[in-house]
């Protein structure tokens, strides 16, 4: 699978094989292993906390629910999750504007642009899934993929069970 392919899916589902908003951060680590603890949003509270697979970054309720899926693509290369393979695989993240919508295109995917774009930045947005695809603008001869990303505002927060030890993430 390549790297438009999964951004392709991504933008359709707001999935990358186990990575979702509202997915427990349990479930996932049991499928992928353990995530890099990036750390704490802010220096107050212990949670919510950012991890990572590769250059997919998650934000972590305190209940072990994920609430943000953040793909940074300005590096290159980028490591993903192999939808179906369960590893991070390396991709090249030079994907132009052109190339993300060609690829939300041939999925069946629609996306519109965001009206409040700046002259630097470009963003679009799928439907129904919502996924943010930023682009920034003005350094190439094409806007380039920056970031990809969903989060949800609200989710049941179900409380932890007591005695359950504290392995950076619950586990």
């Amino acid at each position: 699978m390549t790297a438009l392919a999964i951004m392709a899916l991504f933008g359709a589902t707001g999935e990358i094989g186990p990575l979702r908003c509202g997915a427990s951060l349990n479930s996932i680590a049991e499928t992928l292993g353990p995530p890099w603890d990036i750390g704490r949003i802010s220096q107050r509270t212990r949670w919510p906390r950012l991890f990572s697979y590769g250059h997919v970054e998650l934000c972590v309720c305190h209940c072990r629910t994920v609430t943000m899926i953040s793909i940074q693509a300005r590096h290159d290369p980028i490591e993903l999750p192999a939808p179906g393979m369960n590893v991070l695989t390396t991709y090249s993240s030079h994907m132009t504007l052109r190339a993300i919508t060609e690829s939300l295109n041939k999925a069946g995917c629609r996306w519109h642009t965001d009206p409040n774009d700046s002259p630097d930045r470009l963003e679009l947005r799928t439907e129904p899934a919502g996924v943010g695809f930023v682009f920034r603008t003005g350094h190439a001869p094409e806007p380039l993929l920056e970031q990809a990303g969903l989060g949800i505002n609200e989710h049941e927060c179900a409380s932890l069970p007591h005695g359950l030890p504290d392995e950076r993430f619950g586990m």
